[in-house]
């Protein structure tokens, strides 16, 4: 039998605990994706303060949450001898942007918010949407953990959020705002690239927004591992920053496509009423 707690670290937990979770991941994504879908179709209607009253909310619960995650398994890693998570515990990953554009979104206005707004409408999305169907967490802790709960929960309420915005025409990004929506991934660059490198250099194997190894991506591992025989990480570095412009503009397109067969649906039912 297999036997571990709630908030147990993981080199305390037996190793055939994470090889059963399968099952509880299915039904997560599906219970979390329908919720999602009708919280934001119930929800469409709402009204822009009580947008603007949500994205402050979280914007203090979602930091103060990660701060507890990182201190809970910094305290385990310290006292079990390995020290500080430097290659994977910051908050530098693709997901990690979320906490710092809430604030942006929450509180700023005019060009800074609509940046904000626009990467938490595109790229936070399929960020969130990634970790649903490849959660990175289930490879250290089993599905009924603390970490786990905490990881799921994050990218559960990344997805939500954007969503929300969205459907409640808080911000719908049109393709001549695609630009602002990604300038955030670039300041956000300028931090990570050179502290995966400077990491790295001490020794350790950092791949933060998978600008060094693409870990637990298809294809991009191998891809990195071309660049870096060739030692230019950095252009790989620079390549994926580009390709995250790339999905940007696919949500745009998605967002858009589906506004242009509302209107003809629109447009449809009112000729019909017409006639």
């Amino acid at each position: 039998m297999l036997v571990y707690k709630f908030f147990d670290y993981k080199d305390n937990i037996p190793d055939e605990a994470r090889n059963n979770n399968s099952l509880f991941l299915t039904i997560f994504m599906i219970v979390a994706i329908v919720a999602i879908i009708l919280l934001c179709v119930f929800l469409r209607n709402t009204k822009r303060s009580s947008v603007d009253r949500y994205l402050k909310i979280i914007s203090i619960i979602v930091p103060i949450i990660e701060i507890i995650k990182i201190v809970w398994e910094s305290t385990w890693d310290i006292s079990t001898g390995k020290g500080f998570n430097w290659d994977g515990l910051l908050p530098l990953y693709t997901c990690s942007m979320f906490i710092f554009a809430l604030p942006f979104a929450a509180w700023c206005k005019g060009k800074v918010q609509k940046c904000a707004v626009g990467f938490l409408t595109t790229l936070c999305i399929f960020a969130g949407l990634t970790n649903f169907f490849i959660p990175p967490i289930l490879n250290y802790y089993p599905f009924f953990t603390f970490a786990t709960f905490v990881s799921l929960y994050f990218h559960t309420l990344m997805v939500f959020t954007g969503l929300f915005l969205v459907s409640t025409r808080y911000f719908v990004p049109k393709f001549k705002d695609g630009i602002d929506c990604w300038l955030p991934v670039v300041a956000f660059s300028i931090i990570v690239i050179p502290a995966n490198f400077i990491i790295k250099g001490q020794g350790y194997n950092p791949d933060y927004m998978l600008y060094m190894a693409g870990n637990g991506a298809p294809l991009l591992p191998d891809i990195a591992e071309f660049f870096s025989s060739h030692n230019i990480t950095l252009i790989y570095s620079l390549l994926m920053m580009m390709s995250y412009l790339l999905i940007t503009y696919l949500f745009i397109g998605i967002y858009q496509l589906i506004i242009l067969m509302i209107n003809a649906f629109k447009e449809k039912k009112h000729h019909e009423n017409i006639e």
